[in-house]
C-alpha cells in the first residue's frame, strides 16, 4: 500500500462528524483553560455544529448537493439514446468481514445495492459486467470475488471479468483502463451510488475512460424524516452529513492532490480524451412500474 493511501481516510474522519466536532470542543476546552470567553464561544460553536449535522434535513442536503451529475442523467430517462456502451463496470463499496449466516466473508449494503442495480442494467441491455474492488487490507478473498459470487448466485447475471487489484477509486479506474484495453472495450457503463458518481467519474476519466454514468442510491426524505422529524437531531442525519463532508473530502483528494501527479501514459493510444468535469450521459430508460 502506498505510504500516503491513508491520507484521505484520515482526512475524512477527522473532517466528517463526529470527529471535527471532538476536534472543535477540545480546542475550546484548551482556550478556556487560558481564555474563558474564547473557550465558551468555541464549545458553543461546537454544540451548534453538533445539532446541525444531527438533522436529517442538513444531511439530506448536502448528500443530494453531491448528486448533480447523477441527477441530471436521471432526468433523461424515458428519452430515446442510443448508447455505445460496450459493457457494466461496478465499483465495490466494502465487504462484511465474518458474517456468521453467510460463513466468511460477503458484500456490505452499500455494494449489494450497486450490485443489484448492475443485474438491472444487464437484463435491460444485455451487456457483461466487470466487477472491480480488490483487498484494501490484505483480505484474503478480494472484493471482486464476493461481488461476483453474489452476482451470479442472487441474482443470476454474468460476469464476463474481475478487476481484483484495486484499493480505491482511483485504482478502480486505473485498473479497469487496464482491463479494458485489454478487451478492446471503449464505453461503459459505470454503477456506483449517486452521491459518489462525480468522484467516480473524475477518477475514470481522468484514465481517458469514456462512462455513462449508471448511478444508484439516490438519496430521499421518507416522510417522517420529511416532516418535523426531520428538524431534530437523530444517527440518521449525522450519518449521512458524515457520509457527504467524506465523499467532498475524497473529491478534493482526487482533484487537487492526485491530480498533480502525472498518470502514466498508457501502452496504446488513450480510450477517450481525458476531462476533469463529469459529462454524464443517460443510462437505458428504466421501468418506473417497478419500485
Amino acid at each position: 500500500m502506498e505510504s500516503n493511501s491513508w491520507l484521505p481516510t484520515l482526512l475524512g474522519s477527522l473532517l466528517a462528524p463526529p470527529g471535527i466536532i471532538i476536534i472543535i470542543a477540545l480546542l475550546g476546552f484548551f482556550l478556556q483553560l487560558r481564555r474563558s470567553w474564547a473557550g465558551a464561544v468555541v464549545l458553543s460553536l461546537s454544540i451548534a455544529l453538533l445539532v446541525g449535522l444531527s438533522l436529517p434535513i442538513t444531511g439530506h442536503q448536502l448528500l443530494a448537493s453531491l448528486e448533480t451529475y447523477a441527477r441530471a442523467a436521471e432526468s433523461e430517462l424515458g428519452k430515446e439514446s442510443k448508447s455505445a456502451a460496450q459493457a457494466i463496470v461496478v465499483l465495490g463499496a466494502g465487504r462484511i468481514a465474518d458474517a456468521p449466516e453467510y460463513q466468511g466473508d460477503t458484500v456490505n449494503a452499500l455494494t449489494l445495492e450497486r450490485l443489484r442495480y448492475a443485474a438491472v442494467l444487464q437484463r435491460k441491455t444485455g451487456l457483461p459486467i466487470i466487477v472491480s474492488g480488490g483487498s484494501p487490507f490484505g483480505e484474503r478473498i478480494p472484493e471482486a470475488e464476493l461481488m461476483r459470487n453474489v452476482l451470479v448466485d442472487d441474482f443470476h447475471a454474468n460476469v464476463k471479468l474481475m478487476e481484483d487489484k484495486s484499493r480505491s477509486t482511483l485504482e478502480n479506474a486505473r485498473y479497469c483502463r487496464d482491463i479494458l484495453q485489454d478487451t478492446g472495450i471503449h464505453q461503459v457503463y459505470l454503477v456506483t451510488q449517486a452521491w459518489h458518481m462525480r468522484r467516480a467519474i473524475w477518477a475514470f476519466q481522468s484514465y481517458g475512460i469514456d462512462v455513462i454514468p449508471a448511478a444508484t442510491g439516490f438519496n430521499t426524505l421518507s416522510r417522517e424524516d420529511s416532516s418535523f422529524i426531520g428538524y431534530l437531531p437523530s444517527a440518521l442525519g449525522i450519518r449521512m452529513s458524515g457520509l457527504a463532508i467524506r465523499e467532498r473530502v475524497g473529491y478534493f483528494w482526487y482533484t487537487f492532490v492526485q491530480s498533480l501527479k502525472p498518470t502514466p501514459a498508457p501502452a496504446t493510444a488513450p480510450l477517450a480524451t481525458p476531462t476533469h468535469e463529469p459529462s454524464p450521459t443517460p443510462p437505458p430508460a428504466r421501468d418506473h412500474t417497478r419500485k
